[in-house]
């Protein structure tokens, strides 16, 4: 089982209540128990509100939540300017100052924070999740549904990594035979750099074609809002751009889109792709 909730908002303190009671609400209809969901109500709060009060450079933000089986994933990425993750605060008893950071990572089993100076920031939450008696949930993840344990990092484990190289180097034939034997297909690494996103950077278009038959997402921004095809109009990976629109993906989606991306770049030849006219030369 997997849920996506991906929401861009505007960096206003109004939402806050709207993005937590979308997320309840659909942690309440798979039966997870009423302890976890106030967990995650609050680390979800304190993540969006201190991206309010000190991304401030920055005009929205994104919030990703993904549940899987019995884990849930959320991450909170800002476009401010970043900031130095090794000297994040340390709260005393009367500081304000850090107190949030401080009560996510009481209640989240998993916590990160990553910076892009100049270019914004993530925290990433973990939780493991606990389904009630008959629920929804439960029954949806009965045999799958062993959370992991506290402080785990999916990046760590042998067979992840070697997924993600396996999209690297376009090793089409074993990629597709983990993900038809169960893999997901839109397993993503720390940045949120999907399997299909890896491929297409690295220009595989036999990859992106098999993953995209296996359900993955063409259209499944990283973390820093990053699109497959956009960025294989910026790498003039032609195989793939091609791949990419006969799976779906739209030129016009993101921000950058792929049509803003030729059009900067001056990729005329996939402007023609996107049924686009070129701009006339200056």
């Amino acid at each position: 089982m997997e849920i996506s909730l991906d929401l861009l908002l505007p960096r206003d303190a109004a939402s806050v209540p709207a993005t937590r009671r979308l997320l309840d609400a659909a942690l309440r209809a798979l039966g997870v128990e009423e302890q976890i969901r106030d967990d995650i109500e609050v680390m979800l709060t304190e993540a969006c509100t201190n991206v309010i009060k000190h991304a401030e450079h920055g005009a929205d933000y994104t919030v990703r939540a993904t549940i899987q089986d019995s884990r849930c994933l959320i991450k909170v990425i800002d476009s401010g300017t970043g900031f130095d993750t090794g000297v994040l605060p340390r709260p005393g008893p009367a500081d304000e100052q850090g107190r949030g950071l401080m009560i996510m990572s009481m209640l989240a089993d998993d916590v990160r924070f990553r910076s892009f100076m100049h270019d914004g920031a993530l925290v990433s939450l973990e939780k493991n999740l606990r389904y009630g008696k008959d629920s929804l949930g439960g029954l949806l993840t009965a045999g799958n549904g062993t959370p992991l344990p506290a402080r785990a990092d999916p990046e760590a484990d042998g067979l992840t990594a070697r997924l993600f190289d396996m999209a690297r180097s376009g090793d089409t034939v074993r990629l597709a035979g983990f993900i038809d034997a169960g893999a997901p297909p839109n397993l993503a690494d720390e940045r949120g750099d999907t399997l299909l996103m890896l491929a297409a950077r690295h220009g595989h278009p036999d990859t992106v074609r098999a993953l995209a038959a296996r359900g993955a997402d063409p259209e499944r921004a990283n973390d820093r809002g990053q699109r497959p095809l956009a960025g294989a109009v910026a790498g003039k990976e032609g195989g793939v751009v091609r791949a990419l629109l006969d799976a779906g993906a739209d030129p016009h989606a993101g921000s950058p889109s792929a049509v803003d991306t030729a059009h900067r770049f001056g990729r005329t030849e996939f402007l023609a792709l996107f049924d686009e006219t070129a701009p006339p030369p200056v």
